[in-house]
This record gives C-alpha cells, structure tokens and sequence, in this order.
C-alpha cells in the first residue's frame, strides 16, 4: 500500500505515463525465459500464444506480427484507472480470454514527484509464465528507458458504469422495501423477496469494483452508493419513529437540548450520554435550524455520518495504496460486517464518533507522508471529536494510532519518533476528558467489563455457566454461512501474511493491517463468551473490520497466490513470489471475480443472519416479545406517552426491555431494569416487597403480551434471572398476580398494557 504512487492533488493517481496517445505503443522489454520447476506441461507455452525468442522483437499491430531485435511493443493498448494498463486481443478470439491487464509497477519512495513520474515512464521486463495467466513486471535500468510524448490527460471524473450499476442497484432497494410492507403483513412471499433484494443491492456493485475497471471517480460512487442504498433499507424498517432502544435514548438527548437550548442535561434513559453530547448537539442543531422532528433530523445526521466514515474509508484506502480497485473492494468488505446495516448506522454516538475516527486516521496518515502540519492538526481535531462523540471508538482511537506509531516505529530507519505524537495526544486527550468531565463512564463500563471478565473465566477456569448467561443458540445453516465466509477471510489474511514475510515487506501500514486483521478474528472468538458474547464481538468488529477489509482489497486487488508456486528447490510455501507486479489475465481473473463476487455477498448473507435484527425480527411485523424494533408498537408508545403527562419526571418506573426503553425516553420516568424477580414470582411475598422497596420502584408496567411466547432473545428483562432458561412464557398468574395484590393499583390500561402503582406505607 505504502510504496504506491502518490496520486496527484485532484485525487487522480499519477498517470502520466499509463495512457498512450492514440498512435502511440506501450514498449514491453523482454527478459529470457525463466526456469520453472512445476509440472513438465507447463514448461512450454502454449500452442496459441506468442513468446518472443531471446534477441528478438515483437510488434503487435492488427493482426501482423513483425520480429526485430529484443523488445515486445503492443500497439492499441487502453489506459484505466488504478495504473492498469488493459491490452486488447491483437488476434480473434473470446475477450474473457486474450484481454490482459498489466498494473504499472511502483515507483522509488525517494527523489521526489519528478523521480517517480520517470519510474513509471514505461512498462518495461515481462515473463510469461508458461500454462498460467500471469505476467510479472519490473523497472529496467534508467540508461534503457524510453522517452515518449507525453499522453493527453484522460478525463478522471468519468462515471463509467456507475449509473447502470446503481440503477440496478436500486431496484434491490425497491425489492426490499416490498418484503418490508409484506413483513408487516405476514406474507409467506417476504423473505424470499428481502434476499433477492438484499443480493440485489449489494452483489453487481461488487462484482464492476472487481472487475478492476473503474476510475477513481467510479469506484468512489459506486462505493458511496451502495451505503445510500443500504441506508435505505435501515431507514425503511422503521421510517416513522426510532424503535431501536439505544436511539430512542438519544432521541431524548438531542430533545432535551431542542426544548432549554443547553448541553449536559441529565438524561436517565443513557446517563453516560450527557457528557458526549455529540451526536445530540448535531441532531439538535439541525431540527432547530430546519424545524424538523427530531426524528426526522436524527435519521439525516445518522445517514450523512454513514456516509462519511464510508467517504473517509475509501479516502484513506485509497491514498495508502494509489488504488481506486482496492479503495473501492475495502469499503465493500467492509460493508459485510456484522453491525454495518443497521447499529452502524443507527441514530447513535458510536454513528457520529465513526467519521471523526476515520478522519484521524486518513489525516495521520497524510502528515505521515508529507502532508505537513495541516494534517496533523486536522488529525487532533479529529481525536478531539471522536472524544466527546463516543466512549468506546475513543478508545479504539487510541489503539489504533498506538499500532501505526508502533509498527513505524519497529520498521523504519532511523526510527521517527515524530510518528508517537499522535498517539500520545489521543490518550492525554481521552484521559483527560474522562478524568475530568465524563467521570461516570468508568461506572458505565465497569459491568459489562467484569461481565466479559466472568467469560473469561468461565470458559478457561471453569467458572459456573449461571454466572455468565448462556448464549442464544445459533441455527446451523447460520452458523455454516458465518463459518464459511470467516474461513474465507481467514484464507486471504493467512495468503497475504505469507506473502508479506516472504517479499520481506517493510511497509508500516500494511503491517498495521496485519495486525489488526488478527485482532478481528481474536475478537470473533469473544461470540462464544456468555450471553454478551455476541454483541461484545459485534460491536469490537466495528473497528478491527477495517483493517481485515483493507487486508481482503490487498489479496483480491493484487492477486495474492493462496497456493503458491514451487521454487527452484522444490519449496512451495517459503517460495519467495517472483520481482516485479504479478497481475492475473484472461479466464483466470475472470474467475477471480466471480469467486470474489460469492465469497464477499455469502460474506453479506452472514453478517445480515449474525447482526442486528436478528434473523427472527430481519422483517418488521407484529409484536414480538424483547425484540427491540418489533416490540415496540402504539400500545407501548401510548401508556409511555400517559406516563409523560401524568408522572413527575423523576417516578421509578419498572417493566420489561421493551417497556423500560419507553418509560424512560418518551415517558422521561426513572427506569427500573433489574425488575425480572418481580415477574417471575408466582405470587408477592415480603421477598418481592423487599426486592421492590430496595429497587425503590413506584410503578410497574405489565405487558400482558407477555404471556402469548418466550422471548426471541434470551430474556424478557435486563438482567434477567431467567436469561438463557426459558422455555415457556410467563403464565397467567405471574402477570395476573398484580390485579390481587392490596399493595399495587392499577391506574392505566389500554387492553394490553397495563400500569401499576406500588402502595407505601
């Protein structure tokens, strides 16, 4: 990535020399044949092909074939984007078959933009490895370049195919948006049509980004639009209010800002969120500017951050490795994660700290290589936001900028301590802020840490299971598609890792790469840790899936061998690949796309099995009990929007998942969680009422839909005693007992959400 040339100001890469004039030829040098030591069929050409003896010359023109001294030109050949120079068919045939495509080899990482614009002046060395379709590239020595005129420049903001591709695109969306309102319904016809639309929107942009034909500006709008598309189909699930509970939380911060005009104001659906008011401040900002819901401005302020960590993403990519091929199949990749559709780009802080993160991250990079002091004061601004925005994308941010300071630091020479100044600021920043301002965050996050902790202990100390919840179980046929797109990544990080000790490659960003893609399959393993196993292994996946992507872009772009080819000693796997650039041609890349086409949509298919909805709530539908989006309905929201008007706002308020996220944000109550003993119980003892006057609770709200099936998670409450060990609903007399109890009144009742006060003495 980081020995690619550097693009030009405008975001073009350097292509000065990959386009040839309309009368002009692109000179390729050839070299002896080299010794194969693989089968004795693939020690000769093939009967079709041409190979130039030593000494001679090839000139392709037409159909004509003129030998001369020792050089090969190929006249015709079509500039593209991503330094790749495509040579048409110069005899009939398939095109799938005869067209090669030749990526322009590096230039020096010394001696300044002039140097590197003659380092790439001409394609020069080419082998033809006999019964394969690769050729390897290397620069000749400076004496043997050629010096040709130089090319018209070729218009980079050309779209290419990207408007037909998005218009097929969208007709995905069209399908989808069907399968919802067929949720809604119940109709058997809704999940066939929400895959067909799900592979729809997601498989031709990948399959044109492979196909590595597409420029800069193609790539990018290919790639942006498929993250408007998929935003849709998170926007579509629930277009009239937020129904997830986390955003419901933050819809009542950023409208507690609109209504007094100030930040910081208690919030007790989300206490940590007052001191990270980001995201309500945005949110806030727009609806007062507009005039807009605060619905309708968070799910704008959520859908442009989507956009820009996506933006920013391909940014980065893209400046690491001058490749808008691999820019663009990174964002792809990482369109696959599990939480990407729809906690990714929900109306959340985690949302609005993204963009900040990866804006860090592309600034660092940019003051890195030259880009000045600008940049690294862009990056600080971006610690700075990222801080106040989210919790935990701070930290990542931090341990990000620690792994590209450290991996600089291992590699290069003389060692650039300049590289620790970001870091250290990022960590003197989120210190400080938490330290000094977001005190209560430690509190926040101290239980699902010693949550994560008893895991741990759990599966290598032998812990009790009780202690730690037991996991949903997962369907087989689910778990095979995970399986099978997780072994796949697995096999191009295991190819690029090989590939990478091999060459001997000392670039730090690759290696940061690396690295982080090893985190990411670590961190896959925390799914398997307890009943948070899944959402803890969800959420760390936001931020180590960008480097498994960019690893991903890495072995698809540039073709890495999964099974490499014998040396001269008979050794496959400490073979050290051929010099030069190898690029696959004809059939084989036309393979290589349509493997890489399945294995990144089966990729998709998995994470829309393994993320969020889960599989049970993928449609919106009727009521479901603890399913989040599918549990909220006008029952909920009316006896929440009663409590609002009728109960002072600090009222202790206990009820299930459902009924506490509504409670708490559209009924500004003080919510109860730990309330699951009081329903379980058959009937209220002195335990209950003790258990009650500890919890300090004044109200109870009893969704009688309870009753009608278990769960479609694990639990009907938060910390839930039952969690894991449900296999019947609560019956009639658990939720029944509270009509017979002197100690509760019911003072609200719609038919099926019922509210109850608790009588003190």
């Amino acid at each position: 990535m980081g020995d690619q040339p550097t693009p030009d100001e405008d975001g073009a890469p350097e292509e000065t020399t990959a386009e040839p004039q309309p009368d002009a030829t692109v000179v390729v040098q050839a070299v002896e044949p080299v010794e194969e030591t693989g089968p004795a069929e693939a020690e000769s050409p093939a009967e079709d092909e041409t190979v130039p003896p030593a000494d001679d010359t090839v000139v392709v023109r037409d159909d004509t074939v003129i030998v001369k001294d020792d050089t090969v030109v190929l006249q015709d050949a079509v500039a593209v984007p991503d330094d790749t120079v495509v040579l048409k068919p110069v005899t009939g045939g398939d095109t799938g078959d005869d067209t090669v495509i030749i990526r322009l080899p590096s230039a020096p990482r010394t001696g300044g933009t002039k140097a590197r614009t003659a380092g790439v002046s001409a394609l020069t060395t080419v082998r033809r490895q006999a019964g394969e379709e690769t050729v390897v590239l290397t620069r000749p020595p400076a004496a043997e370049r050629r010096e040709e005129p130089a090319p018209a420049r070729r218009d980079v903001y050309s779209l290419g195919w990207a408007p037909w591709v998005l218009a097929v695109s969208s007709l995905g969306v069209v399908l989808v948006a069907l399968a919802y309102a067929g949720g809604r319904h119940e109709a058997g016809w809704a999940m066939a049509a929400y895959w067909t639309g799900q592979i729809l929107v997601f498989s031709p942009v990948v399959f044109r980004l492979l196909s590595r034909l597409a420029g800069v500006a193609e790539s990018f709008v290919l790639v942006m639009g498929l993250a408007a598309n998929q935003y849709m189909l998170k926007w579509m699930y629930s277009p009239d209010q937020f129904r997830f509970p986390d955003e419901l939380q933050h819809w009542l911060a950023t409208t507690l800002i609109t209504e007094s005009g100030e930040l910081f104001r208690p919030n007790n659906a989300l206490p940590p969120a007052v001191h990270f008011p980001g995201l309500a401040e945005m949110g806030a900002g727009v609806s007062l500017f507009t005039g807009l819901p605060v619905t309708a401005a968070g799910t704008i302020v959520a859908g442009i951050a989507h956009l820009m960590f996506v933006g920013l993403l391909f940014a980065a990519v893209l400046r690491a490795g001058n490749s808008p091929a691999m820019a663009g199949v990174a964002c792809v990749t990482y369109a696959t994660a599990m939480h990407y559709l729809f906690f990714n780009s929900m109306f959340l802080y985690a949302t609005a700290a993204l963009p900040y993160f990866m804006l860090t991250v592309w600034a660092q990079r940019r003051w890195r290589t030259g880009g000045g002091p600008t940049f690294l004061a862009l990056a600080v601004a971006g610690i700075a936001m990222t801080t106040v925005s989210h919790h935990v994308t701070a930290f990542a941010l931090v341990a990000t900028l620690v792994l590209l300071a450290v991996t600089e630091l291992a590699l290069d020479r003389p060692r650039p301590w300049a590289a620790l100044i970001p870091p250290a600021v990022a960590l003197a920043v989120v210190c400080g802020w938490i330290g000094f301002v977001a005190r209560d965050v430690i509190a926040y996050l101290r239980a699902p840490v010693q949550r994560l902790a008893a895991s741990l202990n759990q599966l290598f100390g032998g812990a009790p299971a009780e202690q730690v919840g037991v996991a949903t179980p997962v369907p087989l046929a689910q778990l095979a598609v995970q399986g099978l797109g997780l072994l796949g990544l697995l096999v191009l990080f295991l190819a690029v890792a090989r590939d990478m000790i091999v060459r001997k490659d000392r670039d730090t960003w690759r290696w940061a790469a690396l690295v982080g893609g090893a985190v990411f399959f670590a961190g896959n393993g925390a799914r398997f840790l307890g009943a948070g196993g899944p959402e803890i292994a969800g959420r760390l996946s936001t931020f180590t899936y960008v480097p498994m992507s960019i690893i991903a872009a890495i072995a698809i772009v540039h073709a890495v061998r999964i099974i490499p080819d014998r040396d001269q000693d008979g050794r496959r796997w400490r073979s050290v690949p051929p010099p030069g650039i190898a690029v696959t041609t004809g059939r084989r890349l036309t393979n290589q796309v349509y493997i890489g086409t399945t294995l990144l949509t089966l990729l998709m298919v998995g994470a829309r099995t393994g993320g969020w909805p889960p599989v049970s709530a993928l449609l919106p539908g009727p009521y479901l009990p603890a399913a989040y989006e599918r549990s909220v309905d006008a029952y909920g929201v009316d006896s929440a929007r009663w409590q609002s008007e009728n109960l002072p706002p600090h009222t202790r308020v206990g009820g299930d998942i459902t009924a506490v996220a509504l409670s708490s944000t559209y009924g500004r109550t003080d919510p109860v969680r730990e309330v699951g003993p009081l329903f379980w119980a058959s009937w209220w003892t002195s335990a209950e009422e003790e258990l009650a006057r500890r919890l300090a609770v004044d109200y109870l709200v009893v969704d009688r839909r309870l009753g009608d099936r278990v769960p479609e998670g694990n639990a009907y409450f938060q910390d839930d005693p039952m969690a894991g060990r449900i296999t019947e609903p609560l019956g009639g007399t658990q939720l029944g007992k509270f009509d017979l109890m002197p100690q509760m009144s019911r003072v609200y009742d719609n038919g099926v959400v019922r509210i109850y006060r608790r009588e003190t003495s």
